[in-house]
């Protein structure tokens, strides 16, 4: 899969943009919670009220402060808070009052400040507090205060005793008992805190708004960003699959049949696509979200254990699932190449199964091999069904674990609501981070056997290439000379071809005739260098064939096959798809020498009549002429004919023959013909006789007749004693 990442290289600016895009995403959903738990715990429950430090304060409330206070403390205390008459209309335009007295405002935060303040305000709320002043034996705070006045040490002995009660609070909780008595004071004063904690929960409230409107334009985006890239990258991945299999030798086809290299371009190649989008998108989402979201739950320190065994059992979980699944893939990606396999041969073959009966054994053929795979995905599918019931469990129990262990932590005072809320949506987001993860785990193993196969292709270096420095060829003919040719194939051990030595010259009709398995095809076949001899040498004039590029060797030769191919299109592309600018004049000279202007001028659209995929709506002869037609299109210097007559009449057959010898007349070319008939070669300039991979004769037919047994046994076998004479 690693190997697949490379491809992503040309796309790097896109890259770095999913990156940037999903890293920006999770930070904006991330802060969420705490927007949200500022909104319980700042809006809901204390009332809109942000900071512990006062920003106004009643008369009477600032000078009883100060009789808990240091002179240190008072001299900054009093100046930090300015005198403000009833009615300042720039103080009630901010804080609406409708109280008579004067008030102090505030025009300093800092933490010195709040040291100072924090104590003597809390301790001044308290003993506003009637059950307080009950069980001291006084009437009324009035004269408590005045006794503080006129003994200093009645002021230390209330400090000492309210400090005594409130060793036990954590600073969290004097904070928020300070922000509950400020609420009093500003209710007191009469501040209008109903619009105070509105105004507070409306501000938030946009934030979050406009947060999740940057987070969703980031995830739309980087999802754009990451299938564009992931889609080119497989574009371009898939190009580089064909392109090698068309630089494929017949030695490579033999290793991986034609099945396994769709499967391996269509549906391998789909597996890395989506595992390429999901690596962009959802593969850089996941750590970014849970790692951030660790970060962040590591504030609540006496909560992160309970996250930390769930984490621990998801963790076994993925590993045992993955080890179990591995080894599946794979064996579905062979599967599913034996399907594609079987189905390819059923329905290429379908009019011999019918002719044969043989319908009930090429279902039970295909059941067989469709119920392979079917269990073991099934296998793999009930496997890996299990991980997200096992993780919706997990998150539901630790949702009640959170809210469980957090409502104790309320009740003692050590935590805040909204930060319980927080903190149960930071573990969501890391529980889903794992999740995310899960279904990482369940297309990675898939794409990363269809990598492997798709890269085995990719990795394949032909058995055929061209050389470092090739040799260009004059442009007129030269002649095709064999020397000493060895041939056998990949891995075999016995030679096809031994000691095959001859020569054809332009101008030359050369044709090659013997018994089946002779080695005549293999013979023609190594001078496109469909394969490569294995002793001595080919020539074209004196320049080795092997020393040339491919394509310029290629283009000197027009070649038609045993098996006549034609592709989906009309006549006109099939001639046309020797050469796309052969003018209307040589493709009607291709048919008239090719003998099928009769058969196509009579289709209703003539040249231009649609062809069906493989020519099946063409008979076999048709199909011949026309594959021999689009030969000639090409005008080559070079023809091989690998036993295309075999599909002909004879009348058909000797019509062509008369009009080929003509046109090779005429454009000196070089022709080889490989032929069962006697009848398609006997006029042939040279014959050359094959028996066991080895030539028994050459000349003119009547030449052979005259000194090669093997070749009077063919004759007699198919003419008769007239037909010789």
């Amino acid at each position: 899969m690693i190997k697949a990442i490379r491809y992503l290289k040309p796309f790097w600016l896109s890259v770095v943009a999913v990156i940037c895009l999903v890293f920006a995403q999770v930070q904006f959903e991330l802060a969420l919670p705490d927007y949200m738990s500022n909104i319980v715990t700042y809006g809901i429950q204390y009332g809109g009220i942000t900071d512990s430090i006062p920003s106004a304060l009643s008369e009477s409330t600032y000078e009883h402060m100060t009789l808990f206070m240091s002179e240190e403390e008072q001299e900054l205390f009093r100046n930090s808070y300015t005198r403000v008459e009833a009615g300042d209309a720039s103080f009630s335009t901010e804080y609406p009052l409708n109280q008579s007295e004067a008030i102090y405002v505030g025009n300093n935060s800092s933490e010195e400040l709040r040291t100072a303040i924090e104590k003597p305000f809390l301790i001044v709320s308290m003993l506003g507090n009637p059950e307080l002043l009950s069980t001291m034996g006084l009437d009324s705070v009035e004269t408590l205060y005045a006794m503080a006045e006129q003994n200093p040490m009645v002021a230390e002995g209330i400090k000492a005793q309210a400090e005594e009660q409130l060793a036990g609070y954590t600073s969290d909780n004097l904070q928020a008992a300070e922000i509950l008595m400020l609420k009093q004071e500003y209710e007191l004063l009469g501040m209008d805190t109903e619009k105070l904690q509105n105004s507070y929960i409306l501000h938030e409230g946009l934030v979050m708004l406009l947060i999740t409107l940057l987070g969703s334009l980031c995830a739309i985006g980087s999802s754009y960003l990451a299938s564009r890239t992931a889609t080119g990258a497989c574009r371009n991945m898939r190009a580089d699959v064909f392109k090698r299999v068309e630089s494929f030798s017949n030695e490579e086809f033999s290793r991986f049949s034609t099945a396994s290299l769709i499967t391996r371009t269509t549906n391998d190649i789909q597996q890395v696509q989506v595992v390429l989008t999901m690596l962009l998108r959802i593969v850089l989402f996941a750590p970014f979200m849970g790692l951030t979201s660790l970060f962040k739950v590591f504030r609540y320190g006496s909560m992160v254990s309970i996250l930390g065994w769930v984490l621990l059992v998801i963790i076994a979980l993925l590993i045992v699932t993955f080890t179990v699944t591995l080894p599946k893939f794979q064996i579905i990606q062979k599967l599913v190449d034996r399907l594609n396999l079987v189905t390819r041969e059923q329905l290429s073959g379908m009019l011999v199964i019918r002719a044969f009966n043989n319908q009930s054994y090429e279902e039970k053929r295909f059941d067989e091999v469709n119920t392979d795979i079917t269990k073991v995905n099934i296998f793999v599918n009930r496997a890996m069904a299990t991980i997200m019931p096992a993780m919706t469990f997990l998150m539901s129990f630790i949702s009640i674990l959170i809210i469980w262990f957090g409502s104790k932590q309320i009740d003692l005072g050590t935590m805040q609501i909204g930060d319980m809320m927080a903190f149960l949506q930071y573990a969501m987001h890391v529980l889903m981070s794992f999740m995310i993860i899960a279904m990482i785990f369940i297309m990675i193993p898939r794409s990363s056997v269809s990598a492997k196969r798709i890269f085995e292709v990719l990795e394949t270096e032909p058995a055929i290439v061209d050389p470092k420095t090739p040799v260009t060829l004059p442009e007129e003919n030269l002649p095709i000379v064999f020397h000493d040719v060895f041939f056998k194939y990949p891995k075999a051990e016995e030679y096809v071809l031994k000691h095959i030595s001859f020569e054809a010259n332009p101008g030359e009709t050369v044709a090659f005739i013997g018994s089946t398995g002779s080695g005549k095809s293999t013979l023609v076949n190594l001078i496109p260098r469909f394969f490569d001899v294995s002793e001595g040498s080919i020539t074209f004039g004196d320049t080795d064939i092997r020393s040339l590029r491919q394509k310029d060797l290629r283009d000197r030769i027009g070649y038609v096959p045993q098996k006549g191919t034609l592709f989906a299109g009309t006549v006109e592309s099939n001639l046309r798809y020797a050469d796309e600018t052969a003018s209307d004049e040589v493709l009607e000279e291709a048919l008239e020498v090719s003998q099928s202007a009769e058969f196509v001028h009579a289709m209703p659209n003539g040249i231009h009549e649609p062809i069906a995929q493989g020519g099946t709506n063409v008979s076999g002869g048709q199909k011949q002429r026309l594959s021999i037609a689009r030969a000639l299109t090409k005008q080559a210097p070079v023809y091989i004919f690998d036993d295309t007559f075999s599909a002909l009449d004879y009348a058909t057959d000797a019509k062509l023959r008369e009009a080929l010898g003509k046109l090779i007349e005429r454009t000196h070319s070089t022709v080889l013909i490989v032929a069962q008939r006697i009848s398609s070669i006997r006029h042939a300039d040279k014959i050359i006789v094959l028996d066991k991979g080895q030539i028994v004769g050459i000349g003119t037919h009547d030449d052979l007749m005259n000194n090669c047994l093997v070749y009077q046994e063919i004759a007699h076998s198919q003419l008769s004693e007239e037909e010789l004479a």
